[in-house]
């Protein structure tokens, strides 16, 4: 189901995207007509399905602090993109309508989500399954396997249902509890603590009981979100095997609760010595709270980084050690002279 209609012929960059400092534009590579069916599809595809873009995630990024970070994520879209346009001029241009009956599918998803079934949250992914369609009946195949991942990246975008998203950070407010609970004492001798739920309950030094109750806000999950998607960027712009990419992206859900219980720590340290000398003349009180606290959050970014930095250090130097002893192997080898090498294959020969 495809029909061929290959690109302009010319010089072009290698495969891996390198050179693009001379890639000509999309409009030069495929030229107008095709140019025209990208701009009038896509424009198509916006106007079709403006109101679940707005509503349900431009309204979003706006309001919900939780997905600020929605702004960001199709600016690294079209980054992916960039970086490999020159991909597009290796490859043949064809129309395959298997990628309009995937159009379709979705087109006719989205308006039964309408008439049908009302799920609101929904819609904006048939957005980007329609996209992918249109690419893949504009370009093909070839085309496709260059453009899907930054399509697919989209969904990073996509706010999670309110419902869901108390019910995911409620095991992260638990966790972040019990490592609190039991790091506390640790910092802080004569303290003792107990978790209950999301709820540390304390007495300092025999003073008068307290509560700190770790929040929906203070769960780790606005930091996990933004950088899960930050990893994922990461790691699909790198030069590295396909195995070590999905280890960092994988690492990015261990650094984001690490940090968090870093934050949720030293917040607590804050709140109990809130009423002691040292606390009362640096204010821990309002430190604990309000724009403090939340700076606190941002400062998390540059740690959790350094880890996913070291995280791909180690990667990266895994078979250091086995490829220094191959090459001083073989530098002993190359030392030899061809007499000696020639006495020890004879000697190996002789019997014993």
């Amino acid at each position: 189901m495809t029909t061929s209609m290959s690109a302009n012929s010319g010089a072009s960059p290698s495969a891996s995207g390198q050179d693009l400092g001379d890639c000509p534009s999309l409009l030069e590579i495929w030229g107008k007509q095709a140019f025209l069916q990208v701009v009038v599809l896509g424009g198509l595809l916006l106007i079709t399905f403006w109101n679940p873009i707005r509503m349900n995630l431009v309204d979003r990024w706006i309001h919900d602090p939780d997905w600020s970070h929605g702004w960001l994520v199709p600016l690294f879209s079209l980054y992916f993109l960039h970086t490999h346009r020159g991909r597009f001029l290796s490859a043949e241009r064809q129309t395959n309508y298997w990628g309009l009956v995937v159009m379709l599918f979705f087109i006719g998803a989205y308006i039964s989500s309408y008439l049908l079934y009302p799920i609101n949250f929904i819609r904006p992914y048939y957005f980007l399954g329609t996209s992918m369609g249109a690419v893949l009946f504009i370009g093909g195949w070839r085309v496709f396997r260059f453009a899907w991942f930054p399509i697919f990246f989209l969904v990073f975008a996509i706010p999670i249902p309110e419902n869901v998203y108390v019910q995911m950070t409620m095991p992260l407010r638990q966790l972040a509890s019990m490592v609190g609970g039991s790091l506390l004492p640790l910092i802080l001798p004569g303290l003792h603590a107990e978790v209950q739920g999301v709820v540390i309950e304390y007495s300092y030094r025999g003073g008068l009981p307290g509560v700190l109750n770790v929040e929906q806000a203070c769960s780790g999950m606005r930091l996990m979100m933004a950088f899960v998607t930050l990893g994922v960027a990461m790691a699909y712009l790198g030069n590295r095997p396909l195995w070590q990419r999905l280890v960092m992206v994988l690492s990015c859900v261990p650094i984001a609760v690490f940090c968090n219980v870093i934050r949720v720590t030293i917040t607590g340290v804050l709140h109990i010595m809130k009423d002691e000398p040292l606390g009362e003349a640096w204010n821990f009180d309002a430190l604990s709270r309000g724009t403090p606290h939340a700076l606190l959050g941002i400062l998390m970014l540059p740690i959790a980084f350094g880890l996913f930095a070291l995280v791909g250090w180690v990667l990266s130097n895994l078979y250091v050690e086995s490829s220094v002893s191959v090459e001083a192997d073989l530098s002993s080898v190359a030392d030899l002279s061809v007499e000696e090498l020639s006495e020890r294959s004879g000697a190996k020969d002789q019997p014993s």
